[in-house]
């Protein structure tokens, strides 16, 4: 697990920022609040607006891609890319902390296992 870490340390830092900031564009998605996006589509007004309403979300998203694909050259695949599940332990926090959804006991077991299985994964390089 030591070998692996020494040899995929910067691909998985890498990787868990790409986590974090999917989830921070996932978060920003929520936040738009397109409910009135139907009635908005029949004008060029409306579509600005709905652009600019998804457009922060978009851009920290992309970002997030971006270092992911960054990451994937500093390390095996097989072990970097699981760590991308990271994200949904991270948009769990971000929905509990900033929109106060629950958090039950099964979640956090869920969690637990994504967490697990990142872990195990990420030190089983060779």
């Amino acid at each position: 697990m030591i070998e692996s870490l020494k040899k995929n340390w910067k691909g998985m830092v890498l990787m868990m920022i790409s986590a974090l900031t999917l989830s921070i564009g996932s978060f920003l998605w929520k936040l738009a609040d397109l409910s009135d996006a139907a009635a908005a589509i029949g004008s060029i007004e409306g579509l600005w607006g709905i652009f600019l309403k998804i457009l922060p979300g978009f851009i920290v998203y992309v970002f997030g891609a971006i270092v992911m694909t960054i990451a994937l050259g500093y390390g095996e695949m097989s072990v970097l890319q699981p760590l991308n599940c990271m994200s949904y332990v991270f948009a769990l926090i971000i929905s509990a902390i900033f929109l106060t959804e629950p958090i039950t006991p099964l979640t956090l077991a869920g969690v637990l296992v994504i967490i697990v299985g990142v872990v195990l994964i990420g030190g089983s390089s060779k």
